[in-house]
């Protein structure tokens, strides 16, 4: 369906397709992706009765369903053939509400990694690979793995057999997701679903950052129409992570120790180390040290990223996705960075046209070159 854009010269189209079928009546939509290692979410509103097969009595009926959410953009008075469309998601429908007053649904659910968020698993996985077994899961499934390979059996993380009994000592079963977090973990890999892919890979290095510009007096000289600079201070301090891990095998504790302060970065030098540093001790059975310092290493990155967060709002668009790259440019304060994109929000509908919410954070902590 055609939305209106205030001040905006461009058209927006939106569809809603349940279970692969284009519907009438979306009247909205709103989506949210993240980094955050959880699924993206979904919400749309449809008007009853404007497509005969989706009605009250047909989706109180429902049991399962899928749906995926498009939007299309062209220029002014341009019409949905001559537009871009992309797919901002797909999922599985968790929840139908129908206001009968309103005439109205909402249909609400999460990506494709609710498949492996809701589904327990005490499997072995006996003497494979990490990329083997989220290639098994993700096969499993029905979805497309975009699996960069690796090579340490898994059972190798903990040096306790070949399986991953060891991972999870004090659980009989744990989630598939929860699962391909803890090889993710130990791989230092990104872990999310687009679409229909399941994406365990290695993090992408970005090269081209959008620009972001804020002018004197409130105003933007680029697109967006809000913008708010928060600050951790408790962040802002030396950061120590520490990770301790119990060699059953060779019968010694492995204890690594990393700190925000020996690393070279724009957003933090030595002299971050005035005050008390704040101190994160993570406990893990079974590790090696090279395994204990990658696990620290990675765990500061993660941590670092929330000192600076910018949120803004803006006119939407289809380049942005969680992981890319921002420079924020023109407050004149030391918010003036390059970010990481972290959260996006989505909104499409008829009163507000296509805006978005974006929230990033710092860039990682590299270690100095």
């Amino acid at each position: 369906m055609p939305l209106s854009e205030f001040g905006q010269a461009r058209s927006v189209y939106l569809k809603l397709l349940l279970n692969g079928a284009e519907v009438a009546g979306v009247i909205e939509a709103e989506v949210g992706t993240s980094d955050h290692q959880i699924a993206g979410w979904f919400r749309a509103t449809l008007a009853l009765g404007a497509d005969a097969t989706v009605t009250a009595a047909s989706l109180s009926l429902m049991t399962e369903a899928m749906a995926e959410i498009r939007v299309g953009l062209a220029a002014a008075g341009l019409p949905p053939l001559a537009a871009l469309w992309q797919s901002l998601i797909s999922g599985t429908i968790d929840t139908i509400t129908i206001d009968m007053t309103a005439g109205t649904a909402q249909l609400t659910g999460r990506d494709f990694s609710a498949l492996f968020i809701d589904t327990l698993t005490a499997e072995s996985f006996a003497n494979r690979t990490a990329s083997e077994i989220a290639q098994t899961l993700a096969l499993r499934h029905g979805l497309d793995p975009v699996v960069t390979a690796t090579q340490t059996p898994t059972g190798r993380y903990y040096q306790d057999g070949h399986d991953l009994f060891s991972l999870y000592q004090s659980n009989a079963t744990v989630t598939e997701w929860d699962l391909l977090n803890a090889l993710a973990e130990a791989e230092g890999f990104d872990l999310f679903v687009q679409n229909k892919s399941l994406f365990f890979a290695p993090p992408l290095e970005q090269v081209l950052p959008a620009l972001w510009q804020w002018m004197p007096g409130g105003l933007s000289g680029t697109t967006m129409s809000t913008l708010r600079l928060e600050r951790s201070l408790a962040l802002a301090r030396d950061i120590i992570v520490t990770v301790q891990s119990w060699n059953s095998r060779e019968a010694r504790m492995v204890t690594q120790t990393v700190r925000a302060s020996a690393l070279g970065t724009v957003h933090r030098t030595a002299a971050a180390t005035g005050g008390n540093a704040a101190t994160y001790v993570l406990i893990r059975p079974n590790l090696s040290a090279e395994q204990a310092m990658t696990l620290a290493t990675n765990t500061l990155a993660d941590l670092s990223r929330h000192e600076r967060v910018i949120v803004a709002t803006m006119p939407g668009e289809l380049d942005l996705a969680p992981r890319s790259l921002v420079t924020l440019e023109g407050t004149a304060t030391d918010f003036d960075q390059t970010y990481m994109v972290d959260e996006i929000v989505r909104r499409i509908s008829a009163r507000s046209g296509f805006m978005q919410t974006v929230r990033c954070v710092n860039t990682p902590l590299r270690a100095a070159a």
